[in-house]
């Protein structure tokens, strides 16, 4: 039996991150900029959850059990007080527990995905479904991936619903994206 514990750091959000989805943020909080900078140098992913009790400032949040682990793509140190990064989706975990909440919150956790998850489904709604959203149906990603990603910034605006697909079992997440953009 392996014992081994997989600890990840989180970064608690009002917001989902899918995988393969990019998300911009705006890091001020010192507790977070060290976070990042130590993430950034050793060119390590973190945890990111949507908050179910709390605020992204302040004491720490209590995160919903299910989150995404993200990479950062991009890195700008605006000042010592100040950075802004692009980060992408990875892979799903589950928090098996809290292991501390100072400086930041630290996890225990299990993987739901043992890689970056290529999703099973009819992309083909999806993309048909997208043009009613974007401008030119040209910026519609062939690569299913890269499409996933793109509907994840699209539905930004509704974390409760993106947090409900994204606890979904992989077979599922892709009908329930979609029965999820023909209600809107």
């Amino acid at each position: 039996m392996n014992d081994t514990k997989i600890l990840l750091d989180l970064f608690p959000l009002n917001s989902v991150v899918f995988p393969h989805q990019k998300l911009s943020l705006r890091i001020f909080e010192p507790r977070y900029l060290k976070l990042i900078e130590t993430c950034h140098k050793e060119e390590r992913s973190f945890g990111v959850c949507l908050i179910r009790e709390g605020r992204e400032v302040g004491a720490p949040a209590i995160p919903f059990e299910i989150g995404t682990s993200v990479v950062i793509r991009e890195f700008a140190k605006v000042s010592d007080n100040l950075f802004n990064i692009v980060v992408q989706g990875e892979k799903r975990f589950r928090i098996k527990h809290i292991m501390h909440e100072q400086p930041h919150i630290m996890l225990e956790i299990e993987w739901l995905d043992g890689e970056v998850p290529n999703y099973p489904g009819d992309y083909s709604i999806l993309r048909n479904l997208l043009v009613g959203f974007v401008k030119d149906k040209n910026e519609i990603p062939e690569d299913n991936n890269k499409l996933f990603g793109m509907l994840g910034e699209l539905i930004q605006a509704f974390p409760g619903e993106k947090q409900r697909i994204l606890e979904l079992p992989a077979e599922k997440v892709v009908p329930a994206l979609t029965r999820f953009l023909e209600s809107i």
